[in-house]
């Protein structure tokens, strides 16, 4: 469904956005696909070799513009602009939120006022919700904002802005909103990379407050998966809300989440030997929780595949040992870009 196209994808050598590059090389063909990426502290080099090396002997071309979505002027037309470019890390945005704003605000307005092709892809987060209670139901699509951050508020500042560009200008819009991913190349300052390092250099894991904020856990391949549906099937000026395809409950909360990787890494389960209590961050949100029905009816409905189906065996422990091994097998990857 994507031949010929030209495709912009902002932060296309993050975590999650070179993930969904390499989907797009997968399920593409005469495809360009343009990434602008401002490479900061948490993107590999590998990550850009790795990318531009899966296009050999295909038909698609990849450009790399080392960039800011702040202020870059974009020199060709796309067809499609999914927006993965953001500042993300919460820690960050409570000690200086200047950057949050700049990138996740101004970036998004910059990039939607010379957006004129098929359709346009904001990357959205559960955050921008705010925190749930253990007794109040998953978010919805329709549910009001509750950002508690610099980071959440910039993010629905930023959904906001694109949603009005298709009220105001009819321009195809449409949001996505996911939860906590996980996965290979993900940088460590994350709960699960940070995890995963910390046992394998033998260091204690720090576990903020009692361990008990709990939050849905999805595999990156699997978000992915679901932008690429939203993206071809959604109707415009829609949100779609994306959850995880695990086929028992995926909300986990921190102390098990941890022991879960533990169990994996040091095959113990000596939970107290490696866990390191910490002073709770500000403004900790306690749950958060996504009802992603909606985009799953969407996409089940136009009958290009079933999510029900394929999940059934599908857990999130056969994808955390995934990621476990990728971190142990890659080493000189995630060593070269961690920072004291």
């Amino acid at each position: 469904m994507l031949e010929n196209k030209r495709i912009l994808v902002t932060g296309g050598l993050g975590f999650i956005g070179s993930h969904f590059v390499e989907l797009l090389l997968d399920k593409c063909s005469d495809c360009i696909i343009d990434i602008i990426d401002i490479k900061d502290y948490c993107v590999s080099d590998k990550t850009e070799d790795l990318l531009i090396d899966k296009t050999d002997n295909t038909t698609n071309h990849i450009d790399i513009i080392q960039d800011s979505i702040v202020d870059c002027e974009l020199s060709e037309s796309y067809d499609y602009i999914v927006n993965f470019a953001a500042q993300s890390h919460v820690d960050r945005s409570i000690e200086d939120g200047n950057d949050f704003i700049m990138t996740n605000v101004v970036g998004t307005h910059n990039l939607l006022n010379q957006f004129n092709g098929t359709r346009f892809v904001q990357i959205g987060t559960d955050e921008v919700y705010g925190s749930l209670n253990y007794n109040e139901k998953p978010s919805l699509e329709k549910d009001l904002l509750k950002p508690s951050s610099v980071y959440s508020s910039s993010k629905a500042s930023a959904d906001l802005i694109a949603l009005s560009f298709h009220t105001t200008h009819k321009k195809d819009v449409i949001v996505t909103r996911c939860c906590n991913n996980f996965g290979p190349r993900q940088y460590p300052e994350k709960l699960i990379p940070v995890v995963i390092k910390k046992l394998i250099s033998s260091e204690k894991v720090p576990v903020y407050g009692d361990g008990t904020n709990t939050r849905q856990w999805i595999f990156v391949k699997d978000h992915c998966q679901q932008v690429y549906d939203a993206m071809l099937y959604g109707n415009a000026g829609e949100i779609y809300n994306i959850e995880p395809n695990y086929n028992k409950n995926s909300e986990i909360n921190n102390n098990n989440i941890v022991h879960k990787i533990i169990s994996s890494v040091k095959l113990n389960k000596n939970y107290d030997e490696h866990i390191e209590y910490v002073r709770d961050r500000k403004g900790h949100d306690f749950r958060y929780s996504l009802n992603g029905k909606k985009l799953k009816y969407l996409v089940n409905r136009s009958r290009q595949h079933q999510y029900e189906l394929p999940y059934l065996e599908k857990t999130i422990e056969r994808d955390l040992d995934y990621t476990i091994m990728w971190y142990k097998k890659n080493k000189n990857w995630w060593n070269e870009n961690i920072t004291d």
